[in-house]
């Protein structure tokens, strides 16, 4: 069961478009990867459309769900 995006805790930093996630990927993927950002929030249309997270952040969410 999916959750309602209004439950979602995102911070201002880790909201980017998705237009903005196409110009800037590099330097999204660099902030995932040096711990700086957990977690982006792809936004569309100003919707929450996805989260971007690090391979091992997402190797950690589903051994957790297992």
């Amino acid at each position: 069961m999916p959750l309602p995006a209004d439950s979602l805790r995102v911070s201002n930093h880790e909201l980017a478009t998705v237009r903005e996630a196409m110009r800037e990927l590099h330097r999204l993927l660099d902030q995932l990867d040096d711990g700086q950002l957990d977690k982006i929030v792809l936004t569309q249309r100003n919707q929450m459309r996805a989260v971007l997270v690090s391979v091992e952040r997402y190797s950690q969410l589903e051994q957790r769900a297992a």
